[in-house]
Formats: structure tokens, C-alpha cells, sequence
């Protein structure tokens, strides 16, 4: 291959870099703004999940997109000093600057504040429609009728997004707001926050909400699982030990105003006929203490069976008001990493879940609905333990921990 063919084919890997990136660009934008209204299809956990994935897909397109084209002609300054007497070209690069600033501030959004994110994200307009201009306006092929479809579908799509995300926040500032209650020390290293809302908030039994604290430069959004029950007016939180932000909120005083949004999320009850097999491990209780309480609330023929691995007993949540339930559908296992000595009840189980203590304790092992909520390992090792059973994958449903 001579210089001559090198230098075209670098050129169009340069071209289309940037139509692919322009295209993901404009995606990331929509589904970032539209996220809370695809939570109902697929949960806000998953879709944020998404975006931090995809949007290094974008990053690698449009960064690479300049770097080709410097390669093919050999001109550094062209593409990365903006001349405004060539306006399309200028605003294209002004584009790649914006972009990276986003980038690195999306990377540090918790040490910054929640004014200057909202800046941040009118740059995200900005800058898509600089590089729209620069797209439509620049290059050979800018007037190609698939392109300008493209460009035009891209900004439908912008438009859309903004408006969906404008009417949600109007919405929500006028939805009521959110006063703490009580704070209650539940173990060690957990307490039991309660929000008393202007107007009671809807939602379905294993949600959760993202907290926002305005006080100590705390200025990142938190998610914590909903542990009552939809029918109660209180919302309530159990929230472990766990850095600044979990600190400051356990040293919240009553009538404090609290920011929430939400409900959000897909780990809810799927069926109301089979039996629920609810595998937590620590912290993990909060959305099937919620389950659990609404299913007190509306007793059906539905059997639940509670495997609550802990440390020790201790450490397990909302254990009073575990072994306080007798009810014939209701079964609760514990499973004590730490405990040294031998169990004192036909509940309790000593070291890891196993294949074993499954089969031991759940009836209808083909049939049941599996719920799994916990720390990263005992999720994974325990979908391993599910694998070797040959439940469906269908009838399995894990609860990301995505913060």
C-alpha cells in the first residue's frame, strides 16, 4: 500500500469515526435524559449501568475520529486549534473539547456540586449541537440524504429528551418535599432512617430512591432501597456505615429536609403465584423487608423463604421483626459466617450458602422465583449454586449495586 492509498483509507476510517460517533453521541444523550422514563422496562440501575459502558463506546469514536485525520495529512494544528473563519470546522473541535470536559467531570460527579452539574449538562446540549453544525455543515459528504436523515433523527431525538427531562423535574419540584422523621440505631453499623413526605409517595415493594444531602458539600446523589412497605404513609431506609455521605445522614435532626427522587427499579415481585425464594446477604434485607411487609399487608397463596446470610446474629437487620412473623407461608433462614458457636435454633445455619442449604430448605426448587441482593461475592457464588441446580435463568433476579 502506498502513502497515496494510506493516507485515503486513514482519511475514511476519520469519516467514519465521526458519523458513528455523532450517532452514539446523540443516543447517550437521549437515553440519559429519557433514563427515568425507560426504568419502568428495564430499571434505572441497568440503564445507568448502560451509559457508563456505552459512553466509553462514544469516547473511543470521537476521540479517534481527529486522531485519523491527523494521521492522513499530517497537520496536528488543523484539528486541534479552532479557526473561526472556518466555522465548521472550529465548532467540531470546540465539540472534542466539551466532550472531554464532560467526561471528566461525569468521572468525578461526586465532588461537584449539584449547581454546577446542571451547568455541566446544558454543555451537553451545547455541545451536541456544535457538532451537528460541524457535521452537517463540513466535509464531503455532508450533504448525502442518509446523513441528513441521520442528523435530523439525531435532533428530534435531543429535542425529546429535553423536553421529557424538563417537564420531570417540573413535575417533581412540585411533587412535595421530604423531612427526616426519626433516625433509629438498628445494628453496629446500620441505622434505620424515616422520611416523612408532604404527599405520600407511590411505589412498589423493592424500589429504591436516590437521597440527596445539602449540607457538607455532600454533593452526589446516593441510592438506598425503600425497607417499608408501599402502604405505609413513612418512607423508610436502613442505611449501613459505609463513608461521608452514609455518616452525615445518621447525624440528620428531625424535620431536616431530606432531597428523593424516585422510585425507581425492576427488583419487585415478577409473579403472584409462585412461591419467592429471597437470598440477602447484609444490607441487602432492605427491598425484601419491603416484600415482606407487603406481603403482610396482602397475605395470598404466595410461600416465602427468607436466606439472610450475616456475620452473626448481631449483625442481622431487622431481626426482631423477622423472628416476630408466624405466618404458614412465611420461612426464614439465617446463615452466620462468623458465629463460633453451634446454632441454638433449627433456622440458623452456620458458615456460607451452599447447594446444599438450598435444596434443604426450599421446596419446589424448579418452580420458585429467586431474588438475590447483596454483596458482590455471595451474589456471584450464589448464581453459580443456582447454575448447578438448573433453575432457569428467567426465575433468577439480582439486584445490581451500581453507586
Amino acid at each position: 500500500m502506498d502513502t497515496m492509498q494510506l493516507s485515503t483509507l486513514l482519511y475514511n476510517f476519520g469519516k467514519f469515526f465521526g458519523i458513528i460517533g455523532f450517532a452514539c453521541l446523540s443516543f447517550l444523550i437521549f437515553s440519559g435524559d429519557t433514563a427515568r422514563f425507560w426504568d419502568r422496562f428495564f430499571g434505572l440501575d441497568k440503564i445507568i449501568k448502560f451509559q457508563r459502558k456505552f459512553s466509553l463506546v462514544v469516547a473511543f469514536f470521537i476521540l479517534f475520529h481527529p486522531i485519523f485525520f491527523i494521521l492522513s495529512t499530517k497537520s496536528i494544528s488543523n484539528y486541534l486549534i479552532p479557526d473561526f473563519s472556518v466555522l465548521p470546522l472550529a465548532l467540531g473541535i470546540v465539540a472534542g473539547y466539551l466532550f472531554i470536559i464532560v467526561m471528566i467531570s461525569s468521572s468525578i460527579y461526586k465532588r461537584v456540586s449539584y449547581t454546577i452539574w446542571q451547568y455541566i449538562h446544558i454543555l451537553i446540549y451545547l455541545l451536541f449541537f456544535f457538532a451537528l453544525y460541524h457535521a452537517s455543515n463540513w466535509g464531503s459528504d455532508s450533504s448525502n440524504i442518509y446523513l441528513k436523515t441521520l442528523y435530523a433523527t439525531s435532533l428530534i431525538l435531543i429535542v425529546v429528551g429535553a423536553t421529557y427531562r424538563t417537564q420531570y423535574k417540573i413535575r417533581k419540584r412540585f411533587s412535595g418535599k421530604f423531612f427526616v422523621k426519626n433516625i433509629q440505631r438498628e445494628t453496629e453499623d446500620t441505622f434505620i432512617l424515616t422520611i416523612e413526605p408532604e404527599k405520600k409517595l407511590n411505589f412498589k415493594a423493592g424500589q429504591f430512591c436516590f437521597l440527596r444531602l445539602n449540607k457538607n458539600e455532600l454533593y452526589a446523589r446516593h441510592p438506598f432501597t425503600i425497607s417499608s412497605s408501599p402502604d405505609e404513609y413513612n418512607l423508610q431506609f436502613a442505611i449501613k456505615d459505609t463513608g461521608r455521605f452514609t455518616k452525615t445522614a445518621s447525624e440528620l435532626k428531625n424535620t431536616e429536609e431530606i432531597l428523593i427522587d424516585g422510585p425507581f427499579g425492576k427488583f419487585i415481585k415478577q409473579d403472584k403465584k409462585k412461591d419467592l425464594v429471597f437470598i440477602a446477604g447484609g444490607v441487602g434485607i432492605t427491598p425484601f423487608m419491603s416484600m415482606i411487609r407487603d406481603c403482610l399487608k396482602h397475605e395470598g397463596t404466595q410461600n416465602v423463604t427468607l436466606i439472610y446470610c450475616s456475620k452473626t446474629e448481631d449483625n442481622i437487620i431487622f431481626k426482631n421483626e423477622l423472628d416476630s412473623i408466624h405466618k404458614n407461608w412465611f420461612k426464614k433462614i439465617y446463615i452466620l459466617s462468623q458465629n463460633k458457636k453451634l446454632p441454638v435454633a433449627d433456622y440458623i445455619e452456620n458458615g456460607y450458602i451452599t447447594k446444599t442449604i438450598i435444596e434443604k430448605y426450599v421446596e419446589n426448587i424448579d418452580e420458585a422465583l429467586y431474588y438475590i441482593c447483596g454483596p458482590e461475592l455471595m451474589k456471584e457464588n450464589t448464581k453459580r449454586i443456582l447454575k448447578d441446580l438448573k433453575i432457569n435463568k428467567k426465575n433468577i433476579l439480582v439486584e445490581d449495586f451500581f453507586w
